[in-house]
């Protein structure tokens, strides 16, 4: 049974209140709300469910954390019935976020589980997440005519774009590769040699829990062709993030083909 306070018909009255421990990153957060199971059957036997209610809320690493579940709305047609909230916890998800496991128990002819009230209070710690890497690119094509990242203002767009597929159609099937931008990049450093010219970029904040794939588009380089901008290995770019594994390194480096 999965539940989504995105969903107006899953969840009504959700608040969140958020405090800066000040400590190492640390928060106090405090989750409310009914989540609207509306479980209903018609049978002499316990049945259980297991309710999987996802918070959307970032949490990183949490710390320490307290459940509470209690039943908000229930019927019964006057037969033998139960109803109950056995067990609650909270899990956080490869994408960051809250997800509060609760497991339901119903018996009756009939019995509905509307609705159940919760409350969770939790300490987390941020997981900050980060892209970084350097672009590389030979002098002779471009010089930055300043030092540091003005140098190269305008030059280089550099994004994390989610990436999904779709099957393809004919004649040749295989996948179609969708790219939605999600977060944009921007260039922290540069330095400046005789043969090879190189940027240092950062992406901030990047989401976990999706598959991205970083493109660096360049409208600067005057190369002998077409330049392009790539990594070395062409699956590099593709990645996921998590709370584990928040961070991920990429290098980019500049390539030109003649047109013949």
């Amino acid at each position: 049974m999965d539940l989504d306070v995105s969903q107006p018909a899953h969840v009504v009255g959700h608040s969140v209140l958020r405090a800066d421990l000040g400590v190492g990153g640390r928060h106090i957060v405090v989750l409310s709300g009914i989540a609207r199971p509306e479980w209903k059957i018609d049978d002499d036997s316990a049945h259980r469910e297991v309710c999987r209610l996802r918070l959307r809320e970032p949490a990183g690493t949490v710390e320490q954390s307290t459940v509470h579940v209690g039943l908000a709305s229930i019927g019964n047609d006057d037969t033998e019935f139960v109803f109950a909230t056995d067990q609650a916890s909270v899990e956080v998800d490869e994408a960051g976020e809250l997800v509060l496991i609760t497991h339901l128990a119903l018996m009756g002819e009939p019995s509905t589980l509307n609705r159940f009230s919760y409350q969770v209070v939790l300490t987390t710690r941020v997981v900050a997440s980060e892209i970084t890497g350097t672009i590389s690119w030979p002098t002779a094509w471009f010089r930055p005519p300043l030092p540091g990242p003005a140098g190269v203002s305008g030059i280089f767009s550099i994004l994390a774009n989610e990436r999904t597929v779709t099957p393809g159609g004919p004649p040749f099937g295989g996948e179609v590769e969708h790219l939605r931008p999600v977060t944009p990049g921007e260039i922290v450093s540069v330095t400046v040699a005789e043969d090879t010219c190189r940027a240092t970029y950062r992406i901030a904040e990047p989401p976990k829990g999706r598959q991205l794939r970083v493109t660096v588009e360049q409208s600067g380089l005057r190369g002998p062709g077409n330049v392009s901008v790539g990594t070395v290995s062409p699956a590099a770019d593709i990645l996921t993030l998590s709370v584990a594994q928040p961070s991920a390194v990429i290098d980019f480096h500049a390539t030109s083909v003649r047109v013949a």
